[in-house]
């Protein structure tokens, strides 16, 4: 009699088992089955919806484009505000939730009448000691001082103790290794403000124009290189959102 036809009542017989190179595909499996319901459903449509309502921004408020790599903090901190407040003047539910493409409205930025003669329309936040010593050391650089105070404004509001998100320092938000390569301190503004300004002079001699000049600035020669090459006349559509508001805003097109 072949007994291993039989199983004792009560006792359950042992499940076949997956073959072990098919184990991971059906874990993977589940996992993404998983997501597919829950980006489909209820839950979904609530995580994966715009993350804040969309509404134009107030004529006098400054209109910031996210790029990937943005965070709310990091936008909060680029102009001199808090996350809260940028959160609730949006309408952002989740400030961890934010997408490239849409747009954060900065509110409450005090705009006055640009420093000199000749302005191209931008516009400078407050005074303080160094707007003078920038002024000086643009004339110095042989740059225009209006658009030269414009840029540091739009760089840090002339605050000397600003960090970016991104590890900038200082009034004229110089990254270590650039600060390094010119020999200044970056945490020194009257040598961030002199080496910005020969840095920005050496853009414009190299590129012939202050447009040029101030995305090689913000985003690096080889940005500014890469969209001349492969968008001639309109570069500037060619270049990441952040920059192209970065030259828009201080140029005052």
């Amino acid at each position: 009699m072949d007994i291993s036809r039989y199983v004792p009542v009560g006792v359950k017989q042992p499940s076949p088992k997956l073959p072990r190179f098919l184990r991971p595909v059906m874990r993977h499996a589940v996992i993404l089955a998983v997501l597919v319901v829950v980006a489909t459903g209820a839950v979904g449509g609530t995580l994966l919806q715009r993350a804040f309502a969309s509404m134009p921004c107030k004529a006098t408020d400054r209109v910031y484009p996210i790029v990937w790599g943005d965070t709310l903090g990091g936008i909060a901190a680029r102009f001199h505000t808090t996350v809260p407040a940028l959160a609730s003047y949006n309408g952002i539910g989740n400030p961890n939730l934010i997408f490239a493409g849409q747009h954060v409205c900065i509110p409450g930025s005090r705009r006055v009448t640009t420093y000199g003669s000749g302005s191209s329309g931008g516009t400078v936040g407050f005074q303080n000691n160094y707007v003078a010593i920038a002024r000086q050391d643009a004339l110095n650089a042989g740059i225009s001082p209006d658009i030269f105070v414009r840029q540091i404004n739009q760089e840090s509001g002339f605050r000397t103790w600003v960090i970016s998100y991104a590890g900038a320092i200082g009034i004229a938000q110089f990254m270590p290794g650039t600060a390094a390569s010119l020999g200044i301190n970056p945490y020194n503004p009257e040598q961030s403000l002199r080496g910005a300004a020969s840095l920005m002079a050496s853009y414009v001699r190299q590129y012939g124009n202050y447009a040029q000049a101030l995305a090689a600035y913000n985003a690096g020669p080889g940005t500014v290189n890469y969209a001349l090459r492969g968008c001639g006349g309109n570069w500037l559509q060619c270049v990441p959102a952040e920059t192209r508001n970065y030259v828009l805003v201080i140029m005052g097109w």
